[in-house]
């Protein structure tokens, strides 16, 4: 009698072998998908300001805001200090009146606006004047204003507390006087894992400003496989987001390579070194750079485990079939 199970054999090595070849055409070839970016209700163009200025100078500029949802708002125009909210770099979020009075480097007083609220309709754009008037006992430092759009609507629904939350509008920074010292410390560069899966990693760093003016960290990361083949070159901090004087910015980079092998035919496996680099100063930029290393394993253990099991099930069912062809066959009667 015929052995089915056994002569069913070669059928499933075929099987296993277009298997074995779809996993790894997977391994090295898939595509991971990439997060969309939300929307915002209203947009300013431009985003913000930075500006050198003398004492006793006058400095006009203007707005233009324009309404992203669909539906006409009525916001209050009003002029505020501004912080940046705490480990966040590029952000501000405008000052209470109590902290307002306690700051030294608030320019609100120094700022006026052609309007105190305006109704933005879809679809059009609007201009809002304002002048700068720095005084002239004003001292050297860095001084922060922000020409903020309050929804009056929202402000109502949810009270005066979330006064500084509904804002958003033009950060604008400016600077009296000249020599500023810039000066930072990076306290921390790791990844948010020690092992990946996938390339799918976050580096997660901190900065320090030590400095009496913003700074605006950028640079890159470079990794390398086991073989110290570069495999990629991250940017650092493309958005140039600044980090206020006296502030401590965290930056979370995503890299999402999607693939185990390079365009280059570089390996993305194993353990990978990441290097950082990034410059700070706007005077003399290349001196005294933040530099970094850290390193993390990126071992896709799942799929190696089913490439290990199907090789041996092709093997296993190699021997049968070995053994089949060697065992002596009954001579018929």
């Amino acid at each position: 009698m015929k052995n089915n199970n056994l002569l069913a054999a070669p059928h499933v090595y075929k099987t296993i072998t277009v298997t074995l070849l779809t996993v790894i055409l997977f391994l090295f070839a898939a595509k991971l998908p990439v997060n969309a970016q939300s929307a915002l209700s209203i947009g300013m163009a431009p985003p913000s300001q930075k500006l050198n200025l003398k004492q006793s100078q006058t400095y006009s500029g203007e707005i233009v805001v324009w309404n992203l949802s669909q539906k006409t708002t009525r916001y209050k125009i009003v002029v505020k200090g501004f912080r940046q909210i705490e480990n966040q770099p590029g952000t501000a979020i405008i000052l209470t009146d109590e902290e307002e009075q306690r700051t030294l480097y608030s320019a609100s007083k120094w700022v006026t606006v052609s309007r105190d609220e305006i109704d933005l309709v879809p679809n059009k754009n609007e201009k809002i004047y304002y002048k700068i008037q720095v005084p002239e006992d004003s001292t050297k430092g860095e001084y922060l204003a922000m020409i903020a759009f309050i929804s009056e609507e929202q402000n109502k629904s949810l009270g005066t507390a979330a006064f500084t939350t509904l804002s958003s509008g033009v950060p604008i920074l400016i600077k009296v006087g000249e020599d500023f010292a810039e000066n930072a410390e990076l306290l921390k560069f790791e990844t948010d894992k020690n092992f990946y899966e996938t390339p799918k990693i976050e580096f997660l760093t901190r900065i320090k400003n030590l400095g009496d003016t913003h700074i605006s960290p950028i640079g890159e990361i470079v990794l390398t496989n086991i073989f110290n083949q570069e495999i990629a070159r991250i940017p650092f901090n493309e958005n140039f987001q600044s980090i206020l004087r006296g502030n401590t910015g965290e930056y979370n980079i995503d890299w999402n390579y999607g693939s185990f092998i390079t365009k280059d035919k570089q390996l993305v496996m194993g353990p990978i070194k990441a290097s950082l680099i990034v410059t700070y100063r706007n005077f003399q930029p290349g001196f005294s750079p933040l530099v970094a290393e850290t390193s993390f394993w990126i071992i896709p253990w799942k799929y190696i485990l089913l490439i290990l099991l199907t090789i041996a099930t092709v093997v296993v069912l190699l021997n049968l079939r070995k053994k089949q062809k060697d065992k002596p066959q009954a001579l018929p009667k």
